[in-house]
């Protein structure tokens, strides 16, 4: 690992875990992934799907984090803004990711389902992030690194965050050269 602990902080988002129609299982499953790493996160914020505090925030992090891991706002509806809100942190465009596409059309195909424009929506992503493939859900989730952070976006249904975590893991690993 690298010579000093990486300062490693959490971001989940919704309205509907401040109102506390969702409880928030996904800190505690991310903290014990990141444990096996010998990695703790030294906060853990919630925030509705207010724009303005989103974007503050994620600017702030950005700035005082090694890594950040974005839970949330990946999904369909309007109120899903983590793509939009980060691209505009990282002074990029949004765009229609090809591979995240493929990846809307097959989930949309197995499902016997049209690819719609709110699941397009899905698929528009800052330029130049990665992808972070979602085995189960028709989000992908995406990386970025915006002021030297490395910036983690999941989804915030736990089951797709559970099967998403080891690619997060291994994308924490090569960044602070974390042996096994």
């Amino acid at each position: 690992m690298a010579a000093s602990t990486p300062r490693i902080q959490l971001l989940l988002t919704g309205d509907e875990l401040m109102s506390g129609d969702t409880v928030d299982s996904n800190s505690a499953l991310i903290a014990r992934e990141l444990a096996a790493l010998a990695l703790t996160p030294q906060r853990r914020i919630t925030l509705g799907d207010d724009r303005t505090a989103l974007v503050a925030e994620l600017d702030d992090l950005s700035r005082r984090s090694d890594a950040l891991i974005v839970n949330g706002g990946l999904g369909p509806t309007v109120d899903d803004l983590t793509a939009e809100l980060l691209a505009e942190v990282a002074g990029l465009a949004i765009e229609e990711h090809s591979d995240a596409l493929a990846h809307l059309q097959a989930w949309c195909d197995k499902r016997g389902l049209p690819l719609n424009d709110a699941n397009r929506k899905q698929a528009m992503l800052p330029a130049g992030c990665d992808l972070v493939p979602n085995p189960i859900g028709s989000a992908v989730g995406f990386s970025l690194v915006v002021n030297d952070c490395l910036i983690l976006c999941t989804p915030g249904v736990p089951g797709e965050l559970r099967a998403m975590l080891p690619t997060v893991c291994d994308r924490l690993r090569e960044r602070f050269s974390i042996d096994d």
